[in-house]
């Protein structure tokens, strides 16, 4: 199971556009779930933007 905010974590930048699109970028080293996950969440009208630059890495405290 997929936890809340996972998928998030993976999105470079997400904007809803005219006529229901929502245009989502993922970072280039996203895994494959998650496009079927965004599909899933956000439906049919889900536009996928080419990759941005690879995820940048959390700070360790």
């Amino acid at each position: 199971m997929i936890e809340e905010g996972e998928l998030e974590g993976w999105i470079a930048s997400m904007s809803r556009g005219d006529c229901g699109f929502t245009y989502i970028r993922f970072y280039a080293d996203a895994p494959e779930w998650v496009r079927d996950t965004a599909i899933n969440r956000f439906g049919k009208g889900t536009v996928f933007l080419p990759p941005a630059e690879i995820k940048p890495k959390a700070n360790a405290a």
